[in-house]
């Protein structure tokens, strides 16, 4: 898949040493907003917590067909109230983006980050130790694609998404109907 990338990115990471940063938002009930860095980092609104070392992201691959793909991603050194929250929330469905950032040498944003992935948090696992360790495994929206949808061509089907459309109303009354055609 091409990717338009404007010059100043190019710039930004074609140099000859490029410092970065990864920015992760997971979506819980408040939504979980950290980057790779030792810092906090202000970007789109919002403060994303600098947890050090975000741990590892395995490598996001895309592919050139309509296939699903994932991505896991380890949080390490996380603190104790998010583990708790953690593991007492519903988080499968919930949104998981991925944002790559190379840093000027002054170690702020270069650029815009480029997001490398957008998907769904799939399943969560976590070790409490001296230090806790969140794994989580999110797949790719395309997973979406290879689910059926379960529609129906009824009244209740069709009010449930759009509330005032009347054009299944008289449908049941039909279904036996006997007609009589030509006389």
């Amino acid at each position: 898949m091409n990717r338009q990338v404007d010059a100043n990115t190019v710039a930004a990471v074609t140099a000859g040493h490029v410092p970065f940063l990864f920015l992760v938002q997971l979506d819980f009930s408040l939504p979980l907003r950290v980057c790779s860095a030792p810092y906090d980092v202000e970007w789109n609104g919002y403060t994303w917590s600098g947890i050090g070392m975000l741990g590892n992201i395995e490598p996001i691959q895309e592919q050139g067909s309509l296939e699903a793909t994932g991505v896991s991603l380890t949080l390490s050194g996380v603190p104790s109230e998010l583990v708790a929250a953690s593991l007492a929330e519903h988080y499968q469905g919930r949104g998981c983006q991925i944002w790559f950032a190379p840093l000027r040498a002054d170690l702020q944003l270069a650029v815009q980050p480029i997001r490398l992935f957008f998907g769904r948090m799939d399943t969560m696992s976590t070790e409490v130790g001296e230090t806790a360790v969140i794994t989580i495994a999110a797949e790719s929206r395309m997973v979406d694609w290879q689910r059926a949808r379960a529609r129906r061509y009824n009244n209740e089907d069709q009010q449930s998404r759009y509330p005032s459309d009347r054009g299944f109303e008289y449908v049941p009354q039909m279904v036996e109907k006997q007609l009589m055609w030509g006389r």
